[in-house]
């Protein structure tokens, strides 16, 4: 399922940051933009291991956009493979 991600780029020295607002307090990073679905898959299976929780249907992107929380980085949708997420949580 497609969910909107933040980015914040990386440099040589920095990694890729992500942001999922669909899960609060779910973050990852990757050293190269080419990890990162791997690395957002890695961050929601954890998020969600062993809890017992709904799991919340993609926020619309133009829901996002202009929320003042997100400055200085840029969006992307991501597929997030819910199926592999912990067997207590369900789809909202």
């Amino acid at each position: 399922m497609l969910y909107p991600v933040y980015l914040h780029p990386g440099d040589e020295k920095h990694a890729h940051g992500v942001v999922i607002p669909d899960f609060p307090g779910c973050y990852s990073a990757a050293d190269s933009e080419e990890d990162l679905p791997r690395m957002i898959q890695e961050a929601a299976e954890v998020y969600f291991d062993g809890e017992d929780m709904e799991i919340p249907p993609p926020t619309s992107l133009e829901m996002l956009k202009d929320d003042p929380s997100y400055e200085g980085g840029i969006w992307r949708m991501i597929d997030i493979d819910i199926a592999k997420l912990s067997a207590h949580s369900k789809l909202q």
